[in-house]
């Protein structure tokens, strides 16, 4: 695929579930509790008919067939499906995308956002892809069961990764957000999730700083769920940096 974006000029990034599971690929002990077989990968698009034209190529290559019903969706070699999410130009003053052929409307607030802080991974000695970062997956998994509270599998995921994400960050947190360590009791029993959670809701906050409503309406789903692990995410998001 790498190859026929590099023609079009566009460039893409991994999200959903696989771009978790390569970050808690780290430890081995972080194993992700759902596997999935789907990818989901984020492309910078201009408008549909370039969307459109980059479908036809990628199909034009003998490795991809395109679903009847869902304008994004690809199967790559009838085996792995695949989800094309446009944004970038292609996005409306509303945040949406509004594809043809079949008609297909998409809300992709967060994903332009996210864009230029991803992180570029080595999965292979000779192969690097560009992932979402971690707390961009969350910030997705926010947005998502926001529109869609019965999606209770983004509340689950959020949970395992603010659990495991000690292991997986402490250097950062160390270097970067040791002040976080003295605002909590270290005697309670979830110490170590409040700290990531607030370290999570920083991050958030950097990704979102150019995006003020945005920003807002992340801090209004957190406050809306008052646990003590969101909360923190919320003083994290409040923090002055």
């Amino acid at each position: 695929m790498e190859a026929v974006f590099k023609d079009f000029g566009i460039d893409y990034y991994l999200v959903g579930a696989v771009a978790r599971d390569i970050h808690l690929s780290a430890d081995i002990e972080a194993e992700a509790l759902r596997k999935t077989e789907d990818i989901d990968i984020a492309i910078t698009i201009n408008d549909a008919g370039q969307y459109n034209e980059l479908k036809k190529a990628l199909i034009s290559t003998g490795n991809f067939t395109a679903d009847p019903t869902e304008a994004i969706k690809l199967y790559y070699k009838s085996a792995i499906e695949l989800d094309l999410l446009p944004f970038g130009a292609i996005e409306s003053i509303n945040r949406t995308v509004n594809l043809k052929d079949p008609t297909f409307i998409l809300n992709m607030p967060g994903f332009k956002e996210i864009y230029p802080f991803v992180n570029d991974i080595k999965v292979e000695s000779n192969f690097t892809v560009k992932v979402c970062t971690m707390e961009g997956i969350i910030l997705l998994k926010l947005l998502a069961n926001s529109d869609r509270p019965q999606r209770t599998k983004d509340i689950s995921d959020i949970e395992h990764i603010i659990n495991v994400y000690f292991d997986l960050y402490s250097g950062n947190i160390y270097d970067e957000h040791f002040d976080i360590m003295d605002s909590y009791n270290s005697d309670q029993s979830d110490y170590l999730q409040l700290v990531c959670s607030r370290v999570i809701g920083r991050k958030i906050k950097q990704l979102l700083e150019g995006s003020e409503q945005l920003s807002q309406r992340i801090e209004q789903i957190l406050a809306k769920r008052p646990t003590a692990w969101w909360q923190a995410m919320l003083d994290g998001m409040k923090d002055n940096l």
